[in-house]
């Protein structure tokens, strides 16, 4: 069992006292009146967050589902997608893309790498039937964020639709759909959003969704026609196709509004500011961020141990003596970095200081070991 400690991973991340009484409240119908006013307040605090007035969903299951739903249901029969990947979760999307879209375009970049202006031109170029362009904003795999608003301002000169996965950037990293040119937008309750596990949430521009509305979509539950088509029909009290996993929600609703309360501007200077905080404290022990602060992603913090302790160690070592969960490295950067979640409550002074006090514990012993 896992009880007892201390969530530093970047998802699901350790949750408000308020967010989790909301779990355990008294479970309700998920449809009347009432409840599907309260859904409805939900939905416009989520709008509000992706800075959108286009329709946005929110659907029992993992970010991957948001993502299954986005790519199969706004993606058209004679539109041609590519996916531009530079990470673990950008390989994801294009595994997602393939099993519904067999001719998917492909580029694999740099892992090291953001997404460049000129990288997204030259596979335009290469590829001059494209019609969809979709990347990731924060790779958590590494801790990489890549540059969507520009990456958005090119997709929309040439009137390319562009997906963007926002799974691990939402609510913690500056993002605006309208503003970033972002057609389709994806992410999930349980990282800076503040929510717990099981609800994937997409959201569609208005612009984008005049478009695909009338896209035929293989499936049912994933389908955002029949999303729309419930939220149209059933509106006054049942606007979705399924059951609500309430407790969920309402959790989300807590998460939601402590994100606003705070106010979007100031929570993404405080990710930011928190981000920069750990990486001159790592560094001070000896810890090298994977990337430099203009490439890294403020809520995943990817650190490489110093020269003399493994990557396993300091994890096995800030479990077993200090109750800290962090999470290794994926893709490329297995075993050679960890990785922190620097979101939402775990964003903060009193979260982060006590897992580099345990650092430098660790490497306080392991100095004294080699010299024994």
């Amino acid at each position: 069992m896992l009880d007892g400690y201390d969530l530093l991973i970047p998802g699901p991340t350790t949750l408000d006292p308020t967010v989790l009484q909301e779990m355990v409240r008294p479970v309700v119908p998920h449809y009347g009146a009432a409840w599907t006013a309260y859904y409805q307040e939900t939905i416009g605090l989520l709008k509000n967050v992706f800075d959108t007035s286009g329709p946005v969903f929110a659907i029992p299951g993992s970010g991957s589902a948001g993502l299954d739903a986005a790519i199969s249901s706004c993606i058209g029969s004679k539109d041609r997608l590519l996916i531009l990947a530079n990470g673990f979760f950008g390989d994801r999307l294009a595994e997602i893309a393939t099993s519904h879209f067999p001719e998917t375009a492909i580029e694999q970049l740099s892992v090291d790498e953001p997404i460049t202006d000129s990288r997204l031109l030259d596979a335009l170029a290469k590829h001059p039937a494209i019609t969809a362009v979709m990347v990731v904003h924060s790779e958590s795999s590494s801790g990489l964020l890549n540059p969507i608003e520009s990456l958005g301002a090119l997709c929309r000169e040439r009137g390319v639709t562009f997906l963007v996965d926002a799974i691990s950037s939402l609510g913690g990293v500056e993002l605006s759909m309208d503003r970033m040119n972002i057609d389709v937008c994806v992410s999930a309750s349980q990282k800076c959003l503040e929510g717990p596990p099981g609800l994937g949430l997409v959201a569609v521009a208005p612009q984008a969704w005049s478009r695909m509305k009338a896209y035929a979509t293989r499936g049912w539950y994933l389908s955002l026609q029949t999303w729309q088509r419930y939220a149209d029909k059933w509106a006054d009290w049942h606007p979705y196709p399924i059951t609500m996993a309430v407790p969920a929600l309402r959790a989300l609703r807590r998460g939601l509004e402590r994100v606003l309360d705070e106010g979007l501007s100031a929570r993404w200077l405080r990710h930011r500011e928190m981000a920069a905080w750990l990486m001159a404290r790592t560094a001070a022990l000896g810890f090298e961020g994977v990337f430099p602060e203009n490439r890294a992603s403020p809520t995943v913090i990817a650190l490489r141990p110093p020269e003399g302790l493994s990557v396993e160690t300091v994890m096995a070592r800030l479990r077993e003596d200090h109750n800290l969960l962090i999470a290794g490295g994926m893709g490329s950067y297995k075993g050679k970095a960890f990785r922190i979640g620097n979101m939402g409550v775990q964003a903060s002074i009193a979260r982060l200081q006590p897992f580099v006090d345990a650092l430098e514990l660790i490497v306080a012993q392991e100095r004294s070991e080699r010299n024994v």
